[in-house]
């Protein structure tokens, strides 16, 4: 494909998001504000030019709109199963329109007819709903299944060009993506093939070999090189496409997406609304102002980020979080290095029983202060936000008092700090005391939660972080906890966060909620540490939180426990940040924001039984 000598289509398009494409003497190009972006904003929106979806589960999802049933509100009761293709038995679509939509686009040419090594007989089996095993999906299948996707449609563009000439660019229209301004951006990108290892390059020349010959791709206007340039583009530019809860469906090549630029402490963030990739401002933008999204994880390590931006995106990132000249740089110092796939090798092969510095022994050895050690009643009440207490400095900061001791920092003033809007209950006016905290003591209903019910930032103690300011907040908190004695485990380390995450995981999934709670607490703390506070990681762990601390308070009911007023105000607290997380990334449409809700009126509807 030869890139068009204008993108004014592309600078239309962009334009009318009030963004521009300006150029960089770093970075080549970035996609800068015209105008003011508030939080929450829809920055823009890329639409795929080619989509993938990962064979391990495609019978969950649409695999032509990447939709999952209950996957929006409107949807979420829907009990209608996937339609699968008849044919070829291995498709799977939520109905008629997206199969003749997938039909046109490429489906009729990869559809074969199954054979009785791939599908089971008896199609009203549960089984049959699964992919078989012996399937195997590789970088290779994956690779020339996108090739030929994205080979398809960039042919039938040129060859609609040839036949109706160039397009009238006046007769577009400037705030939709038409196919026209996916080209002029695919074109765009840059495919690095001087910068990729030969054994990269000899496997793009394979796969565009065997793309070429397939019968559907023959007559393509397209080259086997021009094919390798697209395999060039895929590595540097493609998106991995996830559903609401951050899970992994497919890869996709999303050419509008692919334009701006990474950050390891990045102002928007990437969502998809099934197949459709959305761009949204996790903070204030701007005019003037980059737009960034994250190609990486940014709770890895700086080691661990760099290296694959360099390997894979062929870059050194410069952003604030890689310098150590300012707070947010600061943070890579606390978390250290991650366990590497040497090491991780090593430790499966040989074991390394009781050394605490070993993923395996760390779990067992959190476990066992959170299931013996960690009071949670005792801790609550004595490191809070209005005594200021400190633990004893002479002491190592061990993992429950560094929970304790940094969530009056942080929750929910790191939010507070970066939206004003957030009312506490001794700041709100006389018109909203019907929703306050105290509602309870004099009797009033409660009908929804609006203001946290900790001191205004100012009140707050430790007074040390007092403080308006994002960033002081985050200092003082980082310069705290690093005045103490190392612990045998150290708390701020992301080795420990590794294994507190999984445990977090396991102990859900036992029914463990007591347990669950604490270790969210902690992730909680490392995760405002490390993320945006509007960052979406943020907000699904937020609804995570406050779904295992209410479960726990059920769970100590039934089994006799006392409810305690600090289990309640936890809740509350982490219903609150949940709310006001989700609003800003997944929004009100989201299942997400349904899930909160629902947790919000069942909390309120307890309280208000209490009265």
């Amino acid at each position: 494909m030869t890139a068009p000598t204008t993108i004014a289509s592309l600078e239309k398009y962009l334009a009318s998001y009030h963004l521009a494409l300006v150029q960089d003497k770093d970075k080549g190009k970035s996609v800068v504000a015209t105008a003011p972006l508030e939080r929450g904003a829809i920055v823009t929106t890329s639409q795929p030019l080619g989509t993938v979806p990962l064979k391990a589960n495609r019978h969950e999802f649409c695999n032509y709109c990447f939709r999952k049933l209950g996957s929006t509100a409107t949807t979420y009761n829907q009990t209608t199963p996937l339609q699968r293709c008849s044919r070829c038995k291995s498709a799977y679509f939520c109905d008629m329109a997206c199969f003749k939509n997938a039909w046109l686009s490429y489906h009729q040419f990869v559809c074969q007819p199954a054979t009785p090594n791939n599908h089971h007989h008896h199609d009203d089996d549960e089984s049959n709903n699964k992919i078989n095993d012996d399937e195997e999906e590789d970088d290779s299948t994956l690779d020339l299944e996108m090739t030929e996707r994205v080979a398809l449609n960039v042919s039938r563009f040129m060859k609609r060009q040839q036949v109706n000439g160039e397009q009238q660019q006046g007769m577009e229209p400037n705030d939709e993506e038409t196919v026209q301004v996916t080209m002029e951006a695919f074109a765009s990108l840059m495919d690095h093939l001087d910068n990729h290892p030969h054994y990269l390059l000899d496997h793009y020349a394979s796969v565009a070999k065997t793309a070429k010959e397939k019968s559907y791709l023959v007559d393509t206007p397209l080259q086997e090189k021009q094919l390798i340039q697209f395999l060039g583009r895929f590595k540097c530019n493609n998106f991995a496409i996830y559903d609401e809860q951050l899970f992994t469906m497919g890869e996709g090549t999303y050419p509008v997406a692919s334009l701006f630029n990474h950050s390891c402490r990045p102002n928007a963030a990437v969502l998809f609304d099934g197949a459709l990739l959305v761009i949204k401002a996790i903070d204030n933008i701007q005019p003037d102002e980059e737009i960034t999204i994250a190609y990486v994880d940014i709770a890895h390590s700086r080691t661990a980020r760099q290296k694959t931006l360099r390997d894979k995106y062929f870059f050194q990132c410069t952003c604030e979080r890689c310098r150590d000249d300012n707070v947010i740089g600061r943070i890579d110092g606390m978390l250290g290095e991650e366990e590497s796939d040497w090491d991780r090798a090593e430790r499966l092969l040989n074991g390394h029983h009781g050394d605490p510095t070993k993923q395996d022994d760390i779990s067992k050895h959190i476990m066992q202060l959170v299931e013996e050690e960690w009071d949670l009643p005792v801790m609550t009440k004595t490191y809070n936000r209005t005594n200021g207490t400190i633990p004893d400095r002479s002491k190592p900061l061990s993992l429950q008092y560094y929970v304790h001791f940094l969530l009056p920092f942080l929750t929910p003033y790191l939010w507070s700090a970066s939206n004003p809007a957030i009312q506490f209950v001794g700041t709100r006016s006389p018109t909203h005391h019907s929703n306050s905290a105290n509602s309870s003591a004099t009797g009033t209903i409660l009908k929804q939660l609006t203001a946290f019910d900790d001191p205004p930032r100012h009140a707050a103690l430790p007074d040390s972080a007092a403080s308006d300011s994002y960033h002081d907040i985050l200092g003082a908190a980082i310069d705290q906890v690093s005045t103490y004695p190392p612990a045998e485990i150290i708390p701020f380390r992301i080795t420990t966060l590794s294994a507190c995450t999984k445990l977090f995981v396991d102990t859900m999934m036992e029914g463990n909620w007591r347990a669950a709670t604490k270790l969210g607490m902690y992730v909680l703390v490392q995760y405002s540490i490390i993320y945006p506070p509007y960052h979406p990681m943020l907000a699904q762990h937020l609804l995570l939180l406050a779904k295992s601390a209410w479960n726990s308070i059920i769970q100590n009911e039934i089994q006799g426990g006392k409810l305690e007023t600090f289990q309640e105000r936890g809740v509350r607290r982490w219903i609150l940040l949940a709310k006001e997380a989700i609003l800003y990334t997944f929004g009100k449409q989201s299942t997400m924001w349904r899930e909160v809700l629902e947790l919000e009126w069942i909390f309120i509807r307890e309280q208000n039984l209490k009265k």
